[in-house]
């Protein structure tokens, strides 16, 4: 029997309400057993508090500790041995634990739900409705050994005598019958965990498998926990780059020593001095990061094109804008109030020629932002040169020389203009009411942003792919219409009239 000045519970119960975190013992006076005694309950309820709030309360992965199965039945006993009853598994090993309120409880022994010397659990009555639904759950306190359990706490090599207790977690598996969550306020001391549900027929005694629905909840090993902690660093805190390539690097090109401007965001999430820039391989001094701004000199040595890198302790994003570096001498030019490439479109691979002056077979071209180009041959007029991949719609053309960048002042368009199918197999049906769908047939559709007009009404546009499109016929259209297709690189209108029947 435990002999206490003052019950240990309560006094940490008055110290927490207090919200006192620690206790320092003077010389020279009485020690009393409640001070030694809340020094460890302080730092037992601290951590434990650590623990359900960092980790959570459930069991470790694959662990079978404390699940609820049923008892299967057994031509050698009466049903009615396993009438309103369970089992209550145990775990495989020592790791098998289940943490509880920060306390982990341990079960090595596999029991039924009756050898707990609980009310017997009662059928469910059929005038309650078809099923009953009742809640099984773990309820977890601390109790107290003392010699008469454990006779080392008596101490008779010695002093013979009793001079402590100790505590161990103690459990009982609870069942709330018409319930389907534990009792909403545990008991002083106590605390609970959902372990199954169980769905039973009205007057059937027997608890089946199919009944019984799992409620343990799995937490995390630490390894997975830090894994997921640095895989969540990563995404929050990594730096990333203006997702309009056009406002990443500003300006594209100059010589060295050009003052740079890169815009994104969590630039400065740690301290200035681990923001590291790169022209690709070449280190570049910082002069001045914000969160969203990092301003850059061009450094010397560059090739004529390269993509930016920025380096955090969040890690590292490379920019989808290319720089280019002016190297002095004549600056290329595209030619002056006339066409400056033919074609004016083309998909992947198309032959370009490019009209211009200062071009040479060492320069570099690029559509768009990045998408660096294939150079075919040098010819009097400029350069030809292959549609690169990965590109749709309306691109800028780039060529950088030693002399210096410059781009086109119209856009290449890549891709290809909308087409209709042939007369008579343009779209299916060709008469409708407002709000019928109508399937448009033909090809190059796929070219984002997609609008289709009946006459001059603006249609919703249902689905697209490259050979068809799905619309709803809009509200306001009256009798035959042609129908017009626009794409990011041109557009298209019918041969064939569609007819708006009235209501």
């Amino acid at each position: 029997m435990a002999d206490f000045s003052r019950p240990p519970s309560e006094v940490l119960e008055q110290c927490l309400s207090k919200g006192y975190v620690g206790v320092h013992i003077e010389q020279g006076v009485p020690v009393l057993d409640r001070d030694l005694n809340l020094q460890h309950d302080l730092v037992s309820s601290t951590l434990s508090s650590i623990v359900s709030s960092c980790v959570g309360d459930g069991i470790s992965a694959g662990s079978k500790v404390f699940e609820i199965r049923s008892i299967p039945a057994n031509p050698d006993q009466p049903a009615a041995e396993s009438d309103n009853d369970f089992w209550i598994l145990a775990g495989n090993s020592v790791s098998d634990v289940c943490l509880v309120g920060g306390v982990e409880v341990r079960n090595f022994t596999k029991l039924r739900y009756s050898s707990q010397k609980l009310p017997e659990l009662t059928t469910p009555d059929p005038g309650q409705g078809p099923f009953r639904e009742d809640v099984v759950y773990l309820d977890v306190s601390m109790s107290t050994v003392d010699g008469s359990t454990d006779k080392d706490l008596l101490n008779r090599g010695d002093i013979g005598m009793q001079t402590s207790v100790r505590l161990r977690p103690s459990w009982v598996v609870q069942v709330a019958e018409g319930k389907t969550e534990p009792p909403a306020q545990a008991p002083p001391g106590h605390t609970y965990l959902p372990l199954a549900l169980l769905r039973r027929k009205a007057g059937n005694p027997a608890i089946e498998s199919q009944m019984i629905t799992d409620l343990r909840r799995t937490i995390l090993p630490l390894t997975e926990i830090e894994r997921q902690l640095d895989l969540m660093s990563r995404l929050l805190l990594r730096p990333y780059f203006d997702p309009d390539p056009l406002r990443q690097v500003s300006p594209v090109h100059g010589p060295a020593s050009t003052p740079v401007t890169l815009s994104g965001r969590n630039f400065n999430v740690y301290a200035e001095d681990m923001v590291k820039v790169f022209f690709g391989s070449v280190p570049a001094e910082v002069v001045e990061t914000t969160a969203t701004t990092i301003r850059t000199l061009v450094p010397k040595g560059l090739p004529r094109v390269t993509r930016v890198t920025i380096e955090t302790a969040g890690g590292s994003v490379t920019s989808d804008t290319v720089f280019g570096l002016d190297q002095g001498g004549e600056r290329p030019a595209f030619r002056s109030g006339a066409i400056e490439f033919t074609p004016r479109s083309g998909g992947k691979d198309v032959d370009v020629t490019l009209y211009g002056t200062n071009f040479d077979i060492t320069s570099a071209v690029w559509f768009g932002t990045n998408a660096m180009a294939e150079i075919v041959r040098l010819v009097p007029e400029g350069l030809v040169v292959k549609v690169p991949g990965g590109l749709l719609g309306q691109v800028p053309i780039n060529i950088a020389t030693a002399g210096g960048v410059t781009t086109t002042r119209e856009p290449f368009i890549v891709g290809a203009d909308p087409e209709f199918a042939a007369s008579g197999a343009q779209f299916t049906p060709d008469t409708g009411r407002a709000g019928d769908r109508v399937r448009l047939s033909g090809r190059h559709f796929d070219a984002p942003p997609v609008s289709v007009f009946f006459g001059t009404l603006s249609a919703e546009v249902v689905s697209v792919d490259d050979e068809l499109i799905v619309v709803t016929v809009p509200l306001q259209a009256v009798g035959p219409q042609r129908i017009r297709v626009m794409t990011c690189v041109g557009s298209a209108v019918s041969d064939d009239s569609f007819t708006v029947v009235s209501h």
